[in-house]
């Protein structure tokens, strides 16, 4: 695995998401590895796009070709546009929305009416609040796990899901995998195997990033790996 690992944690929570990922990298490989707090998107009031590119990009160190993206939940939506920007040498989608092939990613109705029914005077209620009690429990059996998450969690504007997110001509064609946690991925899995990239999956959450980091880890290592295995 390339030495540089640029972790980039959704929109709707922050860095800590991706803490524990990152200390088993750091622990495993060396290296360098980076984790940039995001969250400051909260704070703008148009360009989201750009200002979350830009923001993710610049944190890579070095901002070469031997960074490897790897995002989570909805960050996958803006990875291609990050990636190409570093010239990455391979993006890892982890549980992550697969944005189109071509043209611009725009919100599903069916997401756009669950952010309807969570917002508050224009802004989205943090992201755990959107969820039963029991099912927050059952994601993060911690209660410190849970506390550690909602301490960084912005709340976004409503209006940061209507703007249409660009992905690079050709993005597909670079090197992409793919790690599923969840059963609410399938259809993202199921996207990037048809594309033909190195797929791994897992009987886990959507939040294993944070309860079962090694397991998360070892599944980034060996799609990775699978890029460079002879065919």
């Amino acid at each position: 695995m390339a030495s540089s690992l640029l972790f980039v944690h959704s929109p709707l929570v922050g860095p800590s998401s991706w803490a524990r990922v990152a200390k088993v990298a750091r622990d495993a490989r060396g290296g360098r590895v980076t984790v940039p707090d995001l969250t400051g998107i909260a704070s703008m009031r148009q360009e989201w796009t750009d200002w979350y590119v830009t923001a993710a990009a610049r944190a890579a160190t070095p901002r070469s070709g031997e960074v490897v993206v790897v995002g989570h939940s909805g960050a996958g939506v803006f990875l291609p546009a990050i990636a190409a920007e570093l010239g990455a040498r391979a993006t890892i989608f982890v549980d992550a929305v697969v944005p189109p092939g071509d043209g611009p990613h725009h919100t599903s109705p069916a997401l756009a009416e669950l952010l309807d029914r969570q917002t508050d005077a224009g802004l989205l209620r943090p992201w755990l609040d959107w969820w039963p009690d029991d099912v927050v429990e059952r994601l993060l059996p911690d209660g410190a796990d849970r506390a550690a998450l909602r301490a960084d969690m912005p709340r976004l504007p409503r209006a940061f899901y209507d703007e249409p997110v660009a992905v690079p001509d050709g993005w597909t064609d670079r090197p992409n995998c793919y790690v599923q946690l969840s059963p609410a991925y399938d259809d993202d899995r199921r996207r990037a195997h048809e594309w033909g990239w190195p797929v791994s999956a897992f009987d886990g959450t959507h939040l294993s990033v944070i309860t079962d980091p090694g397991r998360v880890f070892a599944a980034i290592v060996d799609v990775v790996e699978q890029i460079a295995r002879p065919t």
